[in-house]
């Protein structure tokens, strides 16, 4: 299926707006419309947005560039900067920019810049994406220079970047933890070292992968591939019901 798009959008002229808005509902992207740089910073701090798209031609906007958001959220995926005017363009292309597009443009050129974006948002979605398993795992940690071995481990959720694990030790934040499992169906073993960012009282414990064997590493990325439900590719909504349609029948 197609992964869900979230679009802050900074634009005040109507037929570039217009354009936009159409192109951005045919592929269903969930647009947070903004009328100046100073709701778009609001905006950006409260919520995570694939998608950045701004005029320059706008008052404030560089600010918005410069803007650094200190939360968990962090900065767009993506950014688009678009503007009447050749050389502002140019500018931008010195600043994070990803893609730039000149007023006027048509609905097809911001479609392609849609879907030439979303490969790359998709693939940042697959880097965080977390599977939820119920995978029996073995594993130790280190408290003081000592290692313990953990007890009943069982992995919740796995991502190329981490995982979930449930034990019976309450493990400390901060220690090494190194962590042995097999993949489902893979016939792959996976053995992990990390460092563990959070832990609860419930023997819950968060882990930041800090090395996994290059090849083992590969494997789990690969299966991880195979499990995330979102299609690399972009299609507008009609295409997409009538996929689905098809399938159903």
């Amino acid at each position: 299926m197609q992964a869900p798009l979230t679009a802050l959008l900074l634009c005040n002229e109507a037929q570039s707006l217009k354009t936009i808005e159409s192109t951005f509902a045919e592929y269903s992207v969930e647009t947070h419309y903004c009328q100046d740089s100073l709701a778009a910073q609001v905006a950006a701090r409260q919520q995570k947005f694939d998608l950045l798209m701004i005029d320059f031609d706008e008052p404030g906007t560089a600010e918005l560039l410069d803007f650094h958001p200190t939360d968990l959220w962090g900065y767009p995926s993506i950014v688009v900067a678009i503007s009447s005017n050749p050389a502002t363009i140019k500018q931008a292309l010195s600043k994070r920019i990803h893609f730039t597009l000149q007023k006027p443009f048509s609905p097809d050129l911001v479609a392609r810049t849609l879907k030439a974006g979303y490969s790359l948002i998709v693939n940042a979605k697959r880097t965080a994406f977390r599977h939820s398993v119920h995978i029996p795992a073995s594993g130790t940690f280190l408290e003081q220079d000592l290692r313990h071995p953990l007890e009943n481990v069982t992995l919740q959720d796995i991502s190329q970047t981490g995982l979930c694990l449930q034990a019976e030790n309450n493990v400390p934040k901060d220690a090494t933890i190194f962590v042995d499992f097999g993949l489902p169906e893979a016939d792959a073993s996976i053995s992990v070292i990390g460092k563990v960012m959070w832990s609860d009282a419930k023997g819950r414990v968060g882990v930041q992968f800090r090395f996994i064997p290059p090849l083992e590493h590969k494997q789990l990325r690969d299966w991880l591939s195979e499990c995330c439900p979102w299609d690399v590719e972009l299609t507008p909504k009609a295409h997409a019901m009538d996929t689905a349609q098809n399938w159903l029948q």
